[in-house]
């Protein structure tokens, strides 16, 4: 089998229902379409970007080595941050997002091991656990070499702190070194 990882980033904007509920949603609708340009631009034309559904994007990136993948999600964050968002009329506003990513396949070495469907499913766990300890960051999951399928059992979601205790699991993240996050986010 090819060696090809894929990066799996969800990524959310923070508070964007405040957008629709003070702004009303043409002012929804043309932030949505200016957080797709901004992720297209931070992106590179071999990666894929998916409306996941209301807010929230899939950004499927190819060939990505592990160690760089935070550098594409802080591109994005700080993309997002950066941007005056347009909301019609002459008026903008500042918005943050949150990003989860992991990897497919998940195992390098057991590509089986997990469906691209569960993948997602940890990548959007890690896009609410950074919500949940603070929003306006990102939070990744990668194997250690001392994972194995065995280690991980069939749902790692549910027993990341343990996987992260044991040194099966990286938590890449752009929370400070300092913050004690909690894993245990109800999606």
């Amino acid at each position: 089998a090819m060696n090809i990882d894929l990066l799996f980033i969800m990524v959310g904007m923070d508070h964007f229902k405040d957008v629709n509920d003070t702004y009303g949603h043409h002012a929804g609708d043309l932030v949505l379409q200016q957080l797709s340009d901004i992720l297209r631009i931070a992106t590179r034309d071999t990666d894929t970007l998916i409306r996941w559904g209301g807010e929230e994007f899939l950004v499927v990136g190819r060939n990505v080595a592990r160690h760089e993948a935070g550098q594409l999600a802080e591109r994005i964050r700080a993309g997002i941050e950066e941007h005056p968002f347009e909301i019609g009329g002459g008026e903008t506003i500042q918005k943050t997002c949150s990003l989860g990513f992991t990897f497919y396949p998940f195992l390098p070495k057991g590509p089986d091991f997990l469906t691209w469907e569960a993948v997602v499913d940890l990548a959007d766990h890690c896009l609410y656990v950074a919500k949940h300890n603070g929003r306006n960051a990102w939070v990744g999951l990668s194997p250690t070499l001392e994972a194995s399928w065995e280690a991980l059992g069939t749902t790692p979601a549910r027993k990341i702190n343990s996987l992260i205790k044991s040194g099966k699991v990286n938590v890449l993240t752009s929370l400070p070194a300092s913050a004690k996050i909690d894993w245990d986010v109800r999606i």
